[in-house]
């Protein structure tokens, strides 16, 4: 019998991290080197907030209203309530929560620590494969008429 995976299984381990006074400029930098989309953002070692590649692309648009700043750090734009949730808990619930509020990433804890990264990317992949688990592509020449 097939169980649904907890986190510990589909997250991302060992994310990397960003402190809240770096500039956007570092934060950018360290997506494009890592290829990913979400930074958890620390401030004294507590976790603060996450910044997204969105949260990036939006300051960068004419009329926002930071736009003008002179040097935006990190915490000027970070979400400050970021979606946490435990090693333990099992995936299904986890996307229920993360459609339901809307947000593309769950910061994955293990008493108290930040372990591991869940984004949408990341559903998307499992998504896919699980399809191709399910639905394998008949080689060629197999193919029912």
């Amino acid at each position: 019998m097939r169980h649904i995976p907890q986190m510990l299984i589909v997250m991302t381990p060992f994310p990397h991290h960003i402190d809240a006074s770096a500039s956007l400029a570092a934060a950018s930098q360290m997506m494009e080197e890592h290829d990913i989309h979400h930074l958890p953002v620390f401030e004294h070692s507590d976790i603060i907030g996450v910044i997204s590649a969105r949260d990036l692309e939006r300051a960068r648009m004419p009329g926002h209203p930071l736009r003008d700043e002179t040097e935006l750090l990190v915490a000027d734009l970070c979400t400050g309530r970021p979606y946490f949730v435990d090693v333990s808990d099992p995936l299904d619930r986890v996307l229920d929560a993360m459609a339901d509020k809307r947000i593309g990433s769950a910061l994955v804890l293990k008493e108290g620590d930040l372990v591991g990264v869940f984004t949408s990317i990341d559903a998307y992949r499992l998504l896919a494969n699980t399809l191709r688990d399910r639905f394998p592509t008949p080689t060629p020449g197999t193919e029912a008429a």
